[in-house]
């Protein structure tokens, strides 16, 4: 049993011995130790100024985008329309004098208003007789172009004349209103075959008042409308 002992205690010495003299752990062995494993570290958690950056990755691209450019506002073209005129001949003058300021004027017909001059007049005078009496005064004062309009239910009227000028049915009113009546003055109108110039202006293209008032006739309106619209 000694002899069991001892043997086992040689064989404890014997590898501690080649453990310490041949194992790859002795630093002055000649032999190199092996490196022990580091941390890993992902690509995805490296820094942008990281040593370790793969060194054939693309740089990112931090360029700004480029701004849209901007979008032209649209301008339409508008048209214009001018009349009505009472003869073709009147039409046909204001498109010559409009077309010689570098515009490009067409010409239609139709049907509408007709603008007659200013009518200078007494309404609702009621009964036949009353008007008969105020028409004998004003024949009487000079007035001698005055006649009676029968009337409805508004009663009668006393034409006092139709003036192509403002200012000639403007002394008619005050010659009437010295015999002690308040006549009234409306634009006369009667419905008949018209004529239009129609306009096509440009963008930034405008007409100005003295073209308008260089035409011939009474411009009774100035209607501007989409050129896609009808007339």
């Amino acid at each position: 049993m000694r002899n069991l002992f001892l043997a086992l205690v040689l064989a404890n010495l014997a590898v501690a011995a080649w453990t310490r003299w041949f194992s790859t752990d002795r630093g002055d062995s000649g032999f190199e130790r092996w490196a022990q494993p580091g941390n890993l570290t992902l690509v995805s958690e490296l820094g942008a100024d990281s040593d370790t950056q793969p060194q054939d990755s693309a740089p990112a691209n931090t360029a700004p985008a480029e701004s849209a450019a901007p979008v032209a506002r649209v301008m339409e073209t508008r048209c214009v329309s001018l009349g009505p005129f009472r003869e073709l001949s009147q039409a046909a003058t204001a498109a010559a004098n409009l077309r010689s300021s570098g515009l490009k004027p067409t010409q239609r017909v139709g049907e509408g208003d007709i603008w007659v001059g200013y009518w200078v007049h007494l309404p609702e005078l009621g009964s036949r007789s009353e008007a008969n009496e105020v028409l004998a005064k004003l024949r009487a004062n000079g007035v001698s172009d005055s006649y009676v309009v029968p009337g409805g239910t508004e009663g009668h009227i006393i034409s006092l004349g139709v003036f192509s000028e403002i200012k000639r049915a403007g002394t008619r009113r005050e010659q009437v209103r010295k015999l002690g009546f308040d006549p009234q003055v409306v634009d006369r109108n009667r419905t008949g075959t018209v004529y239009w110039v129609d306009l096509a202006l440009e963008p930034g293209q405008e007409l100005s008042a003295e073209e308008v008032q260089s035409l011939p006739g009474r411009i009774i309106r100035l209607e501007q409308r989409n050129c896609d619209a009808p007339a």
